[in-house]
């Protein structure tokens, strides 16, 4: 429950500086039953909770080691949310600002989708769960470490924003550069800690399947239901990635949360 209440503080946070930002403006979220300010949705905030915590607790069940532990954060996280984001602005469920943001972090995108949109799916897995790394808080959950991981998180996200900077103003495009690092990122740690792991037994947790399950089959039938309403037109090619995305992330979480009930720990 403190984990949940940490990451919606956490989600207020960084959804808010986003919005009313005048640097980091980024996008606003279409009117609903529940608006927190002009441009914030409550379904929207309450969507880092079940996104973040369920990429958390699956990859927890994985044992890896510690430098491993956020990439895998990082894979949940990210097939998690992008069948989400990639729907978005074609659905005018939120648009993006047409303004310089943050020296141009939203100008390269792919369906209507800023490459860096993306990313930032990765990016906050990553902080999350590195900040949790650092301050060990599920050894002894005391409220000075709950405190530690919301200040945190934030700050260790934006860590991966530093390489995209350096590479940006050495003229690599974003095509090139979310990709690798995505690579970087969520595979070369867990392809590092292969042979250093033990295949043990452990309960199926199906209450936390369930989460990404129903979300992931509302968003795979919104992807083939829902009427073209925003600027950017559905076409088979996309539509065919967010099937990707979202079959990805159910595959992934079914195999972690429940499957033969196995995973991985530490050897």
């Amino acid at each position: 429950m403190m984990l949940a209440l940490v990451l919606l503080l956490v989600a207020l946070a960084v959804e808010e500086a986003s919005i009313n930002n005048g640097y980091l403006w980024t996008h606003c979220h279409a009117d609903a039953l529940i608006m927190i300010t002009k441009c914030s949705s409550l379904n929207s905030v309450l969507f880092y909770v079940a996104w973040l915590y369920t990429s958390l607790c699956s990859a927890k069940r994985l044992g890896l080691r510690w430098y491993a532990y956020p990439s895998a954060v990082s894979m949940f996280a990210f097939f998690f949310g992008v069948t989400y984001e990639l729907q978005g602005p074609a659905y005018a469920w939120w648009r993006y600002t047409d303004k310089d943001v943050a020296n141009g972090a939203l100008d390269e995108r792919m369906y209507g989708m800023p490459l860096m949109a993306a990313y930032f799916h990765c990016a906050m897995g990553f902080g999350v769960a590195l900040a949790e790394t650092i301050t060990q808080f599920d050894k002894k959950p005391t409220l000075f470490r709950w405190i530690c991981l919301f200040l945190l998180a934030a700050p260790c996200a934006l860590l991966l924003d530093g390489p995209v900077r350096i590479l940006t103003a050495l003229g690599v495009s974003k095509e090139i550069i979310v990709p690798t690092m995505l690579f970087t990122i969520l595979v070369l740690p867990l392809l590092l800690s292969i042979g250093k792991t033990k295949l043990i037994l452990k309960h199926s947790d199906w209450l936390l399947f369930a989460i990404p399950c129903l979300w992931n089959t509302y968003f795979l039938l919104a992807n083939l239901w829902n009427v073209n309403r925003g600027p950017v037109t559905v076409t088979p090619d996309m539509q065919a990635l967010v099937c990707f995305g979202g079959v990805t992330s159910l595959v992934l979480h079914h195999a972690v949360d429940l499957g033969s009930g196995s995973h991985l720990k530490v050897a």
